[in-house]
């Protein structure tokens, strides 16, 4: 009888937990005169900061990962291409980790010299990005269930072509866009919120798409731009202080659009959950 109460207790007793490890990885290259670099960032589940890098580096990433569950990604090719991030274990194959944990966190930082191609894949991160004053030729953001600030605190000393920015179901904060010298921006939000602050030093023409299914587009202009804003439909209840339309609603613009050298121009797509409009000094 003893026998079969052993066999009983070891049958219903549930399995011993796998401890987490905290690890930490590190790696840093010199700059040694590389033009450009095209990076691709793959992140999920944590928080992730990026900035500028010392003089005389090329990029830098401090991950601390629990290592039952994820692997870093560090690779760098000689023609000018860096993958940056996590992969999962027990997977076939490289795969971005995409099960939270509260362990994860990275630190990424990126050369002030070389001109970037930068390509952010986030998933279920907190996110905070200091673009100012990178060399930034093209920007992709796509973030899922994700919550980012995106900074240009100091001029592109570039033109950036363009840039697109994906915020899914999350919501995301991007200021200082006159900073960025981009020549075309298009943005697409989900179900939550969408901040675009067209603050900092103006220079060069700026084309904005913007649509959101469901959540929210906050748009922040500088009172004394050059401002287009156009909607490809008719939004209720939207009548913005400091701008007139002249067409029903369907185009507004500043009184100082038609003599700006540095206009710009937005064209709202769609927003069911609405647009606003605030104007910064």
């Amino acid at each position: 009888m003893r026998g079969l109460l052993l066999v009983a207790a070891l049958a219903v007793a549930p399995p011993a937990a796998t401890a987490q490890t905290v690890r930490e990885f590190s790696i840093t290259r010199q700059h040694q005169g590389e033009p450009a670099l095209a990076v691709q960032v793959d992140f999920a589940a944590g928080s992730l900061a990026l900035a500028p890098a010392p003089a005389g580096t090329l990029f830098g990433f401090r991950l601390t990962y629990d290592d039952t569950r994820f692997a870093p990604l560090a690779d760098f090719g000689r023609g000018g291409t860096l993958r940056l991030g996590t992969t999962t274990l027990g997977q076939g194959g490289v795969r971005v980790a995409s099960s939270r944990s509260e362990l994860q966190a990275a630190t990424i930082a990126l050369s002030t010299r070389a001109d970037l191609d930068l390509d952010l894949r986030l998933d279920a991160v907190e996110a905070t990005l200091d673009l100012g004053g990178l060399r930034l030729a093209r920007l992709a953001l796509g973030a899922t269930a994700s919550r980012a600030a995106l900074r240009f605190a100091e001029p592109n000393p570039i033109r950036c072509t363009d840039a697109s920015l994906d915020a899914g179901a999350g919501e995301l904060v991007v200021s200082g866009l006159g900073n960025a010298r981009c020549e075309r921006l298009a943005v697409r939000g989900g179900a939550g919120r969408v901040t675009l602050d067209f603050s900092g030093r103006w220079s060069g023409r700026m084309a904005v798409t913007a649509g959101m299914k469901m959540g929210e587009l906050v748009l922040r202009l500088p009172r004394r731009a050059g401002v287009r804003l156009a909607t490809d439909t008719f939004l209720a209840r939207f009548a913005p202080a400091g701008l007139t339309s002249s067409d029903d609603g369907r185009t507004w613009t500043t009184p100082e659009y038609a003599g700006a050298a540095s206009p710009l121009e937005v064209r709202i797509e769609s927003a069911i959950g609405g647009v606003r409009v605030e104007w910064i000094d």
